[in-house]
């Protein structure tokens, strides 16, 4: 009885274990996005997205030129996230956060804040951002 009881602590301290560590894993993406953001740097915030990615304003293309004019015409973009939830599914994950952004151009300052909801799953190794809600 006490073996078993045993056995199953240590199952359960490595399930947990092994959450933790996907959990970070999920983190440091989109920790990369952000830093992608503020750096305007395309080929870092790419790596972050999957090939498969979709949203309401079109596919992984039309994100890559989106991403490209806004990083190339904006003089400084500011990125900033709270109140982060994230919710694993097997090999995917929903993403919840509180963020602010604030953009720069010729002088003239946008800020945006809301909600962002990401649906991500795991592509080999990596975790990717495969939907913007």
């Amino acid at each position: 009885m006490r073996r078993n009881r045993l056995i199953g602590l240590i199952l359960l301290l490595f399930l947990w274990a092994c959450q933790t560590s996907t959990e970070e894993q999920i983190r440091q993406t989109l920790n990369r996005r952000g830093e992608a953001l503020t750096k305007r740097d395309l080929s870092l915030y790419l790596s972050c997205i999957s090939k498969d990615y979709q949203d309401k304003e079109g596919d992984l293309s039309q994100l890559r030129k989106r991403m490209e004019v806004y990083f190339n015409t904006l003089e400084r973009i500011e990125y900033d996230y709270w109140d982060r939830s994230i919710q694993i599914e097997g090999e995917t994950a929903m993403v919840i956060q509180q963020f602010h952004l604030e953009t720069e151009k010729g002088g003239k300052k946008n800020r945006y804040s809301g909600k962002e909801a990401l649906l991500l799953r795991k592509e080999g190794k990596h975790w990717k951002i495969f939907k913007g809600l």
